[in-house]
C-alpha cells in the first residue's frame, strides 16, 4: 500500500534508495523495468478513471480533463532512483490551469518572468499528499509483482479520494478559493491571481487579505515590500511569499491592507 512519509524519513529514504540504484545500476539486471512496470500501472488506472472525463498521455504519463476554462491534470512522476525487479516508486501530482489567467498574465507578464509557455496558467496543485489540510508525503511502489494490483487499487482510490474532489472545488471558484488559501503547501499567489480573473477583484483582494491575517510574519514582510517597490519599482526576481504578494498587489492593482 502507499507509502506516507515525513520529511526526515523522506530524506533517509532518498539516500538509502540512491545508494542502491547506484549499486543495481553497476551490476545490472535482467529483471522487470521500472518504465515498463510504472506505464502499465498508469494505463491500468487511466482505463478506471476514464469514465470520470480524463484521457491518458503516454508522454507524461499523465491524465487529463478539460471543463470549460480549467484544465484537471493528474501526473505520474517515477523515483529516478527505481530499480529493476525492486523498486518502481511513483508519485501523483495533480494541477489545475486556468485559460483566463493564462491570457492575463500573458497581456500583462511580472517582471521575474514565467507568463509564457504551458505553466502560464497555473492556478494550484501539487503532489497529492500536499493536497490534504495535513500536507504529507506519499509514494506508491509497483515493482512486488504479488501486491501490483492492490496498489494500484490503492491508488487509484487516493485518487478518487483526494485529488478528484480537490478537482470539484472548482465547481464553485470563490469557495475553493476561500478554502485552499489556507493550505500551506499550495500556492496563495497564484489563487489570488485566479481570483482576480475568474471572479472580480473583490474576491482577490479577500482572498490576499485573509492569508495575511492568518500569516504574521509574511504580513510584516508584505508591508516592507510593499513600500519598497513603490519606491523602487517592481522585483526582478522572485524571493518569498510576503515579496510576491506585494509585487503582485500592486502589479494588479489590488489592495490587500485596505481590507486587513
Amino acid at each position: 500500500m502507499a507509502k506516507a512519509l515525513s520529511f526526515r524519513r523522506l530524506v533517509s529514504a532518498t539516500a538509502r534508495q540512491k545508494a542502491d540504484a547506484a549499486s543495481a545500476r553497476s551490476t545490472g539486471s535482467s529483471a522487470e523495468k521500472p518504465k515498463k512496470v510504472i506505464l502499465s500501472a498508469c494505463e491500468a488506472m487511466a482505463a478506471d478513471l476514464k469514465a470520470d472525463g480524463f484521457s491518458f498521455a503516454k508522454s507524461g504519463p499523465r491524465l487529463k480533463r478539460v471543463q470549460e476554462d480549467l484544465t484537471f491534470t493528474v501526473g505520474f512522476q517515477s523515483d529516478r532512483n527505481n530499480i529493476a525487479g525492486r523498486r518502481a516508486a511513483v508519485w501523483i501530482h495533480a494541477g489545475i490551469t486556468s485559460d483566463k489567467l493564462a491570457k492575463a498574465r500573458r497581456s500583462h507578464p511580472m517582471p521575474w518572468g514565467g507568463d509564457e509557455g504551458p505553466g502560464a496558467g497555473a492556478v494550484t496543485g501539487g503532489q497529492i499528499g500536499n493536497l490534504l489540510a495535513e500536507p504529507t508525503w506519499i509514494e506508491w511502489d509497483f515493482a512486488n509483482q504479488e501486491t501490483r494490483q492492490s496498489e494500484i487499487d490503492d491508488a487509484i482510490g487516493a485518487i478518487r479520494r483526494i485529488i478528484l474532489p480537490f478537482f470539484a472545488l472548482f465547481d464553485d471558484p470563490p469557495s475553493a478559493v476561500e478554502l485552499l488559501i489556507h493550505r500551506p503547501a499550495l500556492w496563495p499567489t497564484s489563487l489570488i491571481q485566479y481570483a482576480k480573473v475568474a471572479i472580480g477583484n473583490e474576491a482577490a483582494e479577500a482572498a490576499g487579505s485573509t492569508f495575511l491575517k492568518c500569516n504574521p510574519a509574511i504580513r510584516e514582510r508584505f508591508h516592507e515590500a510593499i513600500a519598497k517597490f513603490k519606491r523602487d519599482g517592481l522585483p526582478a526576481y522572485r524571493t518569498d511569499i510576503g515579496s510576491d504578494l506585494a509585487a503582485i498587489a500592486i502589479a494588479n492593482d489590488l489592495d490587500f491592507i485596505r481590507r486587513a
